[in-house]
């Protein structure tokens, strides 16, 4: 473990955000998020998505090989998200724009010529089972990760049952409870892991950790390592930040323990800024220091302080 490199494919997008601290124009998209957290605890990342003419955030692309990151003359993929005092979301706007673009011409044939780590930021069901299908032929030893959004699970039967098959063919299939409950079509996390049928499916509950489910380990709760609490900025792309460090940790130690304790543990640190400001900060030598990292909080910062951490 520890030598393959990640790619994240997905969106990359222009958010406006409106929440209880305030308003921001930022780059967002499932894709930049995951790859920046998975970029804080692991190095050979690799992104791949779509940008328009009016993206105006270059310089967080330049921390990628370019050969993945296409840009088109239309517009970028935008979306203006709400929030109320208790960070529910409300989509004001949804824009595709060049996100339509990406498929599976935009990844780089020579990328899939060797051993890597894929992960399927959210996108068309029916979209990442062509990826899924297209990375197994070019690269039949690919780990592959998937998560979804909620929207998708609303948007029809035919999208549900997509993202059946993707749970069944992904090595890993991450969800959050509401959205494990929704598929699966039942009111309980525990008939839902009876229902689906996965690879491996990771049910994320927030600070409590995580539950993974397998037919090589069964059912197994794994507890967060979470950071303390503190006072929210900006709660968009915690999912994918979770997604992205615990497959940068996983790739990197193959400890799918200290994958979902790295994960929560970066989550929680991305929320404490607006977009993907500390994701950007950060840069754990290991997933390890990063556990270190909230040791030391709990320390009372005796022993390492963030700025350790930070480039």
């Amino acid at each position: 473990m520890g030598e393959r490199p990640i790619i994240f494919i997905g969106h990359v997008s222009v958010d406006r955000v409106e929440g209880p601290r305030g308003t921001n124009l930022q780059p967002g998209g499932g894709a930049l998020y995951a790859a920046l957290a998975a970029r804080a605890v692991y190095r050979k990342v690799r992104l791949v998505t779509a940008i328009g003419r009016d993206f105006s955030f270059p310089e967080v692309l330049k921390l990628f090989p370019m050969s993945g990151i296409k840009r088109f003359d239309m517009p970028s993929t935008r979306f203006h998200i709400v929030y109320d005092e208790r960070w529910n979301a409300r989509y004001l706007k949804a824009q595709l724009g060049a996100g339509a673009r990406i498929g599976v011409k935009t990844i780089p044939d020579s990328w899939l010529a060797s051993d890597i780590a894929v992960h399927l930021a959210p996108m068309r069901p029916g979209k990442v089972l062509r990826m899924i299908k297209h990375i197994r032929e070019k690269a039949p030893g690919a780990l592959i990760s998937v998560n979804t959004w909620e929207g998708y699970l609303r948007s029809g039967r035919k999208a549900r049952e997509d993202l059946r098959r993707i749970a069944r063919e992904a090595d890993f299939f991450i969800l959050n409870d509401e959205e494990v409950k929704m598929l699966a079509g039942v009111s309980s996390i525990s008939r839902a892991l009876e229902v689906l049928e996965a690879r491996t499916l990771v049910v994320t509950l927030g600070e409590l950790g995580a539950i993974v489910s397998s037919e090589e380990l069964g059912i197994q709760m794994v507890p967060a390592l979470t950071v303390p609490r503190s006072e929210v900025v900006d709660a968009t792309g915690a999912g994918d930040s979770w997604c992205g460090a615990f497959m940068g940790t996983y790739v990197a130690t193959g400890d799918l323990m200290k994958a979902v304790s790295v994960a929560s543990i970066i989550a929680g640190l991305k929320c404490t800024g607006w977009g993907p400001s500390k994701l950007l900060e950060l840069r754990f030598r290991s997933p390890d220091e990063a556990i270190e990292y909230v040791m030391s909080m709990r320390d009372g910062f005796v022993q390492r302080k963030l700025t350790d951490f930070i480039t």
